[in-house]
């Protein structure tokens, strides 16, 4: 092939990412040959010697090698050459690629899975010992209801909690082997589907070869939940660099995890959270570019789909980094205590004062609504007078109910959030109480993830063992 259309081919640069799966499915492979009798046990033993030498050293294909089953095939032929003369009875290299990704991404998944898990905890402990610390949350970007900081977090925790659940809901479609289906059709080769597959611990064989081979939206539906965390990181993010700004003030990152200006050297940039913004843009991107790869590809293996592979394992590095991030900034982010309590101070609970008068005095919500509209305008144009107070009520035919002080109380927002009741509230209890159900879960799935990462692992070990 001439060499420029070869480099220009070759999927040797970003192959060395599946080189360890693609060594154990080659191994495997030479196991079910020997098992079927097509070759014999000296040279399937002195492949698979080869083989895990090979996965020790790792050697890197040069550019112009076509892709990593041709340079692995190449170097076992040096050491095994009659087992490397029969590696390509029964598979091709379009249902060992597929098997290789389906390996890898199932074994990066896991490590995602446990760098959520570690941010998630981290917010759910940060989130105990900010149960109480009284501090606003925003509709609009407007100041809505007086909450607290760990209420915040504990926002965060649950819906990485079920990214890391979707994720893992999504490894089921690389459960699934293709090995044996060949090229495209399948093989008059007698392969043993089911033992290739319990070596490299699939949980069962494809259905049809031609589907098996060509297909790669399994891709996309792991790349899905990767683009929702990175959502999810991205709004914790912008809110790190809201409530870090001088306008806000209500935390403070540490220096650290933050830069100054090249010339203002007051300034204490969240160059970290900036960052963490943008990669649910570049991970988004990423997926349009396997969705974009994938359509309008006729069945059957096109070259096209070897560009497929690096866009998730560069998702993958992206929201891998991020959570890390994330997990670093949460540890060490401290809170203005003061600064948020103002932010929560009267009339920023005016609904708590609109619930009082429907539930102690039998008022509707709505005419409620309207008196603690104009209380709240009082208060914030600091107005309100007794007789200012005296006169909203009577101008909704009520007599005066409350002095001064028992609005300001109704309002105050360490009483406030006391006063949530609802299941899933604010009230620092319920918050505290959340952080041992949250701990529980997060082990829960921890568990579940060692589970099937143990599995796959061991069936890989004892391939080269």
């Amino acid at each position: 092939m001439d060499e420029d259309a070869a480099r220009y081919t070759s999927s040797a640069a970003f192959d060395t990412e599946i080189y360890e799966t693609t060594v154990y499915v080659n191994a495997a492979h030479i196991k079910m040959l020997e098992k079927q009798g097509l070759l014999n046990r000296e040279s399937a033993e002195k492949a698979l010697t080869t083989l895990r030498h090979l996965l020790q050293t790792r050697q890197t294909p040069p550019p112009t090698v076509e892709d990593i089953h041709i340079y692995l095939e190449q170097l076992l032929s040096e050491k095994a050459p009659e087992a490397a003369e029969m590696l390509a009875l029964g598979k091709s290299r379009n249902d060992a690629v597929v098997a290789a990704v389906k390996i890898e991404v199932r074994r990066r998944a896991y490590k995602i899975a446990d760098m959520a898990l570690d941010a998630v905890e981290s917010l759910v402990r940060k989130s105990g010992e900010h149960a109480a610390t009284v501090f606003p949350v925003y509709t609009h970007l407007q100041r809505a209801a007086p909450a607290t900081f760990g209420f915040v977090l504990q926002s965060y925790a649950i819906r990485l909690l079920r990214c890391c659940n979707s994720l893992l809901t999504m490894l089921e479609a690389c459960e699934e082997s293709p090995l044996g289906s060949a090229a495209v059709a399948g093989t008059s080769v007698p392969v043993d589907r089911e033992y290739i597959a319990q070596l490299l611990g699939f949980r069962r064989t494809s259905l049809n070869a031609l589907e098996a081979t060509a297909s790669r939206e399994f891709l996309t539906l792991v790349l899905s939940p990767l683009h929702v965390t990175a959502l999810v990181l991205s709004s914790f993010a912008e809110e790190i660099v809201l409530y870090a700004s001088e306008e806000f003030g209500l935390i403070q990152i540490p220096e650290e995890l933050a830069a100054t200006s090249s010339i203002m050297p007051q300034k204490r940039n969240p160059v970290v959270a900036e960052i963490m913004r943008t990669k649910a843009s570049e991970v988004l991107g990423l997926l349009a570019t396997v969705s974009g790869i994938l359509s309008r590809q006729p069945s059957g293996y096109n070259l096209d789909l070897q560009q497929v592979t690096p866009k998730v394992w560069q998702a993958f590095r992206e929201v891998s980094e991020s959570l890390h991030m994330m997990r670093k900034l949460v540890e060490k982010i401290e809170v203005n205590r003061e600064k948020a309590w103002e932010a929560c101070a009267p009339p920023t609970a005016a609904v708590e004062l609109a619930n009082h008068l429907t539930l102690k005095h039998g008022i509707g919500f709505r005419k409620a609504h309207q008196i603690a509209a104009k209380i709240s305008r009082s208060i914030a144009e600091q107005n309100l007078t007794q007789e200012r107070l005296d006169t909203i009520f009577q101008e909704h035919g009520l007599k005066p109910l409350y002095a001064i002080g028992e609005v300001l109380s109704l309002m105050n927002p360490d009483a406030a959030v006391k006063r949530y009741t609802a299941p899933g509230s604010a009230n620092p209890t319920m918050v505290s109480e959340n952080v041992e159900k949250l701990l529980k879960t997060v082990e829960e799935i921890r568990n579940r993830v060692e589970v099937e990462r143990r599995v796959l692992e061991d069936c890989l070990k004892r391939l080269l063992s």
